[in-house]
């Protein structure tokens, strides 16, 4: 079956890189499109960007399935109907993804609710541009006002049931953390890694482990962010989006705020080491200012940085699951962990958090409290059973 829709990257002279979403006769598709264009381009970054289009693209496949058009009824102020919605709630659990060796037939319910979320938000929109197309006063206004709310809950009823999040990557255990380090060691008989690589791959994982970096800030890191010869040296993670110093399509993005983080000695004596010989031994290394790149002397992409966790995974099963926001996880765990323990007040972690991981709100460190607390419960549960059971327990 021919595909519906492509979705193409445009790159403008700039650096600003731009999702469109094309028909099947690879034109663009105009009205969904300027949805992008003028209510997502400044919001969102390029990856996010790029999944809404997506999204958008199954809209856009389930609409030419439909025996009228979608684009009138949206654009009319009419929105979707009660068994419209049905229909695409129904569309929407399919796995379009064909590239799997074993293909699932459903997404998971998470994903579903998302997916309602992102077209929602597409719709209202247009309920919203029908209003403010209408004069002042008119009597249309109130019906379509209306129609709106009417909508609304159809589509927050649907996604009912499918809240549940997506299973936040999960930290390790220090046994599990222990045991990564380890491996990674350049001389350890169980490196995953070849040899020209070790030296990068392992100072990935330490920094990941104890800065907390996401996959974006990591890649995105350049040598003039490291700033070893402090009192205490720092790393500087910045904010650059639509980079156009930054060659790649799928360009990493810093998601979180720009913040400066402190670096162990150790950590840092090791950093210097890479920057200033093992990869001076790349062949571009005076001319691309990111900090880590691939054997061909470019930046390290977001799927060459997965295959680095998936090739410990390959070698070692226990670590078949790890993804690189374990490590995050990880250490956002630790940090509340220990702040606990020095008798911070929850309030003052908090904060402390938001300063140290980037987050712009509070609502941001859920997660991974949720995390915190579980661990804590779990031992506090096994204590109380070592109580009463004694040491065979």
């Amino acid at each position: 079956m021919a595909n519906p829709f492509f979705v193409v990257t445009v790159r403008h002279p700039g650096g600003e890189r731009l999702p469109i979403l094309l028909d099947a006769d690879r034109q663009p598709v105009v009205w969904i499109n300027l949805y992008i264009l003028k209510r997502l381009r400044r919001r969102l970054s390029f990856n996010s960007l790029l999944k809404v289009t997506r999204i958008l693209g199954f809209l856009y496949a389930w609409s030419l399935r439909q025996t009228s058009s979608l684009r009138e009824p949206l654009e009319s102020g009419n929105g979707l109907t009660q068994n419209e919605i049905d229909s695409l709630c129904s569309w929407l659990r399919r796995n379009f993804r064909t590239a799997d060796a074993v293909r699932s037939l459903a997404v998971a319910p998470s994903s579903v609710k998302f997916r309602l979320d992102v077209i929602w938000q597409f719709v209202d929109w247009h309920f919203n541009a029908a209003i403010t197309a209408r004069p002042v006063g008119s009597s249309e206004i109130k019906d379509i006002r209306a129609k709106q709310t009417a909508c609304k809950k159809i589509f927050a009823d649907a996604a009912k049931g499918r809240g549940q999040s997506s299973e936040h990557a999960k930290p390790l255990l220090e046994p599990e953390k222990r045991r990564l380090l380890a491996i990674c060691e350049v001389d350890s008989p169980e490196n995953p890694w070849k040899k020209p690589y070790r030296i990068r791959n392992r100072l990935i994982i330490r920094l990941m482990l104890a800065l907390g970096l996401r996959r974006g800030e990591l890649l995105k890191l350049q040598v003039s962010h490291c700033h070893l010869s402090r009192a205490i040296p720092e790393i500087h993670v910045e904010r650059s989006p639509d980079d156009d110093k930054d060659p790649r399509i799928n360009e990493p993005q810093v998601k979180t705020e720009s913040r400066q983080l402190p670096c162990d000695r150790q950590l840092a004596r090791d950093l210097h080491q890479f920057i200033c010989v093992t990869r001076r031994e790349n062949r571009l290394a005076d001319r691309m200012p990111f900090l880590f790149q691939s054997r061909s002397g470019l930046p390290l992409s977001l799927n060459r940085l997965d295959g680095i966790f998936g090739q410990i995974g390959l070698v070692h099963p226990e670590f078949s699951d790890l993804h690189p926001h374990c490590l995050r996880s990880t250490c956002v765990t630790d940090f509340k962990e220990t702040a606990r323990r020095r008798g911070l007040d929850e309030s003052d972690i908090d904060k402390d958090m938001q300063t140290f991981f980037g987050w712009r709100s509070d609502k941001s460190i859920a997660p991974y409290v949720e995390d915190a607390t579980r661990r804590e419960a779990a031992e506090i549960g096994l204590a109380y059973q070592h109580s009463l059971f004694g040491s065979s327990s």
